[in-house]
């Protein structure tokens, strides 16, 4: 519950897929996600320390997930928004599934977060391996829950909301990305000096 009340990346893209692009859009986003979520746990779990030192101390990872983020909020910026009716429904859910599994991905605290949460589970609490399998599973889905109705809430405020202010959403939306991809670039380039 605590992890679906942060805010970030994933938090605002979920709230601004579900005004923009509607509910079953932001259902689609969260989806890659949350599968996202999982496939890093499961790594976490099998390969943590190949991840420490091939990834996470790696600083051309936070420099490619930064420009990954740039990039998102850039296209977020100058996209007009479109009328969706006109592309196939599976390439548009397809693309909003991989907007959220890239964008969590891509996000170099998620691995961190998760990491760090393996390490108690198993140091701590010592669970053994199905005690963290259902634990794990009972996190992530009280986190998608969470998130289906922050979704669903956002969805219903945005039929209040003029195109404009939805607009202006779109807008705040990518200068977040951006301003998470310069900090994670900068970060990373002052811890290496």
């Amino acid at each position: 519950m605590f992890l679906s009340a942060l805010v970030g990346a994933t938090f605002f893209m979920l709230i601004e897929t579900s005004m923009t692009r509607g509910f079953r859009s932001a259902l689609w986003f969260d989806a890659g996600v949350v599968i996202c979520d999982a496939l890093i746990i499961t790594a976490v779990y099998f390969f943590a320390s190949w991840i420490t030192n091939t990834i996470v101390r790696h600083e051309y990872f936070n420099i490619a997930g930064g420009i990954v983020f740039m990039a998102f909020g850039i296209n977020y910026i100058l996209s007009r928004r479109r009328n969706e009716a006109d592309v196939l429904s599976i390439n548009r859910n397809l693309r909003v599934f991989l907007n959220g599994f890239f964008i969590n991905l891509m996000n170099p605290s998620v691995i961190l977060f998760w990491m760090g949460t393996m390490a108690l589970t198993l140091t701590n609490f010592r669970f053994t391996g199905s005690e963290t399998f259902f634990y794990y599973l009972t996190a992530l889905i009280t986190m998608a829950s969470l998130d289906v109705l922050k979704a669903y809430f956002a969805f219903r405020l945005s039929r209040l909301i003029h195109t404009r202010v939805l607009r202006i959403i779109y807008v705040i939306s990518g200068v977040i990305l951006i301003g998470l991809g310069l900090w994670f670039i900068i970060g990373q380039t002052e811890l290496a000096s």
